[in-house]
């Protein structure tokens, strides 16, 4: 939970907004469009690029944490 938490503190504000959005607000990818004015696709592509950007960091800080 700790390495989660870090890791979402070094998103952007509206990579944030996107991750909140679907995973805490539980919205679907057509509601984060209205409510962002991004396409569906745009809504897609980014939050596909901000679980691989989480991915990638949080394995960072468990090989910093196991070293």
């Amino acid at each position: 939970k700790e390495l989660v938490n870090k890791a979402l503190g070094l998103l952007s504000n509206d990579e944030n907004l996107l991750i909140t959005l679907f995973y805490k607000g539980e919205n679907s990818i057509e509601e984060i469009s209205q409510i962002t004015g991004l396409t569906t696709s745009n809504v897609k592509v980014k939050l596909h690029r901000i679980r691989k950007k989480l991915h990638d960091e949080m394995e960072k800080m468990m090989k910093k944490a196991v070293i």
